[in-house]
Parts: C-alpha cells; structure tokens; sequence
C-alpha cells in the first residue's frame, strides 16, 4: 500500500514536469513549425492537441489571419519630375510556413521585408506616371500594377498578396500652398465670372424693364394729353350750344362771372364814369369774343376739330379694347381711325333686342391690332362712348 502511494505520487509529479514538454496546442487561428536544435522537423496546420519530444523540440506559432504590411508614407518622384506624398498598406496571409520559418523567421521581420519590397515596386511605378495622372486617373492602375509585381516576390518568402492599396497620394508640404493658392485663384476666377453674367443679365432686364416703363410713362402722358384736349373740345362745344340757346343770358352771365372775379372783395377802383363804362364794356366783349366758334369753322367740327376728335376715338378705343383682352396698351397698335357718322347711338353696333333713337352721331371707326389678329372699335366723336363691335 506504501509503494503505490509513492508510485501515484512519483507519476504526478512526472506529469507535471514532462507534460508541457511533451504536449503542446494549436489554435484555429494559429500555424506552428516545430524545430529541433533550430532545424524544422514538423509543421502543424490544423488546430488540436499535439505531441513533440521534450525538452529538445521547440513550437514556433504563426498566424493563420491576414497580416497587415504598413508602409510609410514616403515621397517619391514622379514621370514628370515631380513629388507626391505616397502613403501605401498591402495584407496578405502565410500560405507556407515551413518556408516562412526559413525565410524571415517572424513576423515582425516578414512585415519589414514586404514594405521594402512594396516600397521599392511603388517608386519604379510611380517614376513613369505623371502626376496630375496618378492624383485622378491612375491611381487604379498603379495598385493593380504593384501588386502583380510584388506578388511573386512575397511568395518567395512563403506570404500571398490578396490586396494592395494607396491610402492617400498628396502634395509635399512645400508646395500644398502653392496649390491651394491655385485652387483658390481658380474658383475665386469661376466665381467672378458668374458674378459678371449675373450683373449683365440684370443691367440687361432693367435696361429692357426701364425702356418700357418710359414707353408706358410717354403713352400715358400722350394720352392724358389727349383726354384733356378732348375734355376741353367738349366743353366749348357745350358753351357753344348754351350760346346759341340764349345767347344775351349766356353774355350777361359770363359777364357776371367776370365781373366778380376781376371786382373782388375790398377792391377800389379809381376812374372816370366814361372809363368805368368802358371797363366793363371792353369785358362783356371778351366774353362775346371767347365764346364764339374759332375762326374757319362752324362750331360742329372741321379740320381741327377732326383730327382732335380723331385722337381722342382712338385713346378711348385702345384703352377699352385693351380692358376687354386684359392685355397692355403697348401690345396694341392703332391701324387707322375711319370717320363715320352714325345712324343712331348704337354706333353701328346694336344690340339684339335693344331699340335706339335715330340719332346721327359722328364718330370713327379705329382699327387696332394685336398678334397680327385685326379688331374694330366704333367711338362718338370724343370717344365718350365706346362700343367694341367685331373681333
């Protein structure tokens, strides 16, 4: 009972010690080279318990994953003699680790000669492109380039190039500035030139908004002109009708008028009775005078009075027709103004179902036109009355 106590005590303590010697793991994650005295015996791929001689055999373990090889950013010359700041990375895996372990050993060592190689491969790339390409069209190109050459160089060593990229291609410092500058010189250039359009197209519309708002302006006063002239015709040919009524009341009241307007309150006036007679004789005449038809016509109408009453049909006409369209008066032109007296009121347009007075009344007949289409406008002889008769 003693010596298998001792024989249970001896076998554990054996364990213990020989154990890790004996016995080692691999991780799903894991690659491992055994060496013996330095020399590689065994290479262990798949993960699990496995076994090696003690004390003189040594477990060396790799990563299965994908390694990260980092370059530096580094400064390299270009086709056309110029620098870029090129910052590049590759990853790749261990495909052959007995190869790996005779190569490089580690990975730290692995990682150091695939930036060399990737670097030195970068440089000769880059050396025969041009800049302005390599920023814009060729980046693609070059990593796809760089990769298909250094892949046949890593594999030596026993690694697999699955990807290669550039991080970033930017200009020296010391000429960034200067770029920028450009950058800036040549969007403050675009900028300036849209400002100018901009202030052509708007001197252009004020310049087209200011020529029609003095061309409404100038019609306007035109036809206001008009209007008052056609206001005053109509009011001496109602004094003149008022005249030829009565015409010794009609004096005598203007007389009056006149009298009290030139004899205001609080006047003195200081005369002989003879000249006093005379003062107010020589105002009855004027009033005579100022009444009466102007020379050359008959108090109706003629030459004069023709062409302002002309004018005046052919204000009213375009005022009414352009109310009617809902368009503005200068998008009408007047074609002529034809006179006409009319039979009755309804100047030449009557109404169904209307009767009228047979009335002669002078008039015109406008014509007026707008988008080469013709319309007809029938007025009295001031255009007091407008009647818009066919479209």
């Amino acid at each position: 009972m003693k010596a298998l106590l001792i024989f249970l005590i001896v076998l554990v303590l054996g364990t213990a010690i020989v154990g890790p010697q004996l016995l080692y793991t691999v991780d799903e994650t894991q690659m491992a080279v055994v060496t013996r005295f330095g020399d590689p015996v065994a290479t262990n791929r798949m993960p699990g318990l496995k076994l090696k001689a003690p004390f003189i055999d040594t477990v060396n373990y790799f990563d299965k994953r994908l390694l990260l090889f980092d370059a530096p950013p580094d400064s390299l010359l270009t086709g056309d003699k110029k620098r870029l700041i090129i910052d590049v990375y590759a990853r790749g895996r261990i495909v052959d680790p007995l190869l790996f372990f005779e190569r490089l050993r580690t990975e730290s060592q692995a990682t150091t000669r695939a930036v060399g190689i990737i670097s030195s491969e970068l440089r000769t790339e880059v050396a025969g492109d041009n800049q302005a390409e390599i920023i814009t069209t060729k980046r693609q190109d070059i990593m796809s380039q760089v990769k298909d050459n250094v892949s046949p160089k890593l594999l030596e060593f026993g690694i697999e190039v699955v990807d290669l990229r550039i991080k970033r291609a930017d200009f020296p410092n010391e000429i960034a500035d200067s770029v920028y500058a450009r950058m800036q010189a040549e969007r403050k250039r675009i900028a300036d030139r849209e400002r100018a359009e901009g202030a052509e197209v708007d001197a252009r519309v004020r310049a087209d908004v200011d020529k029609q708002a003095t061309i409404i302006r100038a019609q306007a006063e035109r036809d206001g002109d008009i209007t008052r002239g056609c206001g005053e015709a109509e009011a001496v040919k109602i004094f003149a009708e008022a005249l030829e009524q009565d015409p010794e009341f009609y004096t005598f009241q203007r007389s009056l008028e006149a009298y009290r307007a030139f004899l205001t309150r609080n006047t003195t006036v200081v005369m002989k009775v003879d000249d006093f007679g005379q003062l107010f004789e020589g105002i009855r005449q004027g009033v005579v005078a100022g009444a009466e038809a102007p020379k050359g016509t008959d108090g109706t109408g003629g030459p004069d009075l023709l062409q302002r009453g002309s004018n005046c049909a052919e204000v009213a006409a375009t005022r009414s027709l352009a109310r009617g369209l809902d368009v503005d008066l200068i998008d009408l032109e007047i074609v002529g103004a034809e006179p006409i007296v009319w039979p009755d009121r309804s100047l030449g347009c009557p109404e169904e179902g209307r009767t009228y007075a047979l009335v002669e009344v002078p008039g015109f007949s406008v014509s007026l036109s707008d988008n080469e289409e013709l319309y007809s406008v029938h007025t009295n002889q001031h255009g007091s009355q407008v009647v818009i008769c066919s479209q």
